[in-house]
């Protein structure tokens, strides 16, 4: 997973594995600092494929390392943002290194991820909406002691239908954009 995020970043620009660090922390969700014995031996691992190289930043007095994308680590960013997401808790977090690292990819690739997050969110919709359904039935006929518990299930059931709902229409507008871009040539139209 973390190397779906490492690579997606570094197609911008180089990054040092401290940079790396702050990035990769801060796309997880939830947010969480990532430690360099974390970052370190999974950047010598992408080296040893030859997915990274580490080369002098010229703009840094001290000649400090980054890493560098290699033609390698484009191939496999690419063999990664194709593969399925599997259902399990790290799906959310996953999709996020995908969008992150999508970018140069080419459209109908960019567009099956993006239908695959969307159906993934629809099927989760869809099963909040029959448990909350069922919620409410069970509330109606709730004794006291249950009331309190089944009314917070159902809060929190309609807190995720909202984001299932939120992140839907986000999808909708990015496949959208999509859309347009193609049909410009690959230019943005944000008429």
């Amino acid at each position: 997973m973390y190397e779906l995020l490492v690579l997606g970043s570094l197609l911008s620009r180089d990054m040092s594995g401290y940079k790396l660090c702050q990035v990769l922390g801060n796309a997880l969700v939830p947010r969480r600092k990532i430690s360099n014995g974390v970052m370190y031996p999974l950047l010598n691992k992408l080296a040893a494929a030859g997915d990274i190289t580490f080369v002098t930043d010229t703009t840094n007095a001290r000649g400090k390392k980054v890493a560098h994308l290699t033609a390698t680590g484009r191939a496999h960013l690419h063999d990664m943002l194709v593969t399925p997401v599997t259902t399990d808790a790290k799906r959310e977090s996953l999709y996020r290194f995908k969008f992150k690292g999508m970018a140069t990819e080419p459209v109908a690739v960019q567009s099956q991820i993006l239908n695959e997050y969307k159906e993934a969110l629809l099927t989760d919709l869809q099963i909040y909406q029959q448990v909350y359904l069922h919620l409410k039935e069970k509330l109606a006929t709730a004794s006291m002691d249950r009331h309190a518990s089944l009314d917070w299930s159902i809060r929190t059931l309609e807190l995720q239908i909202a984001e299932s709902e939120t992140k839907i229409k986000w999808s909708n507008r990015q496949l959208q954009d999509l859309r347009l871009t193609d049909a410009h040539g690959g230019k943005p139209n944000y008429d």
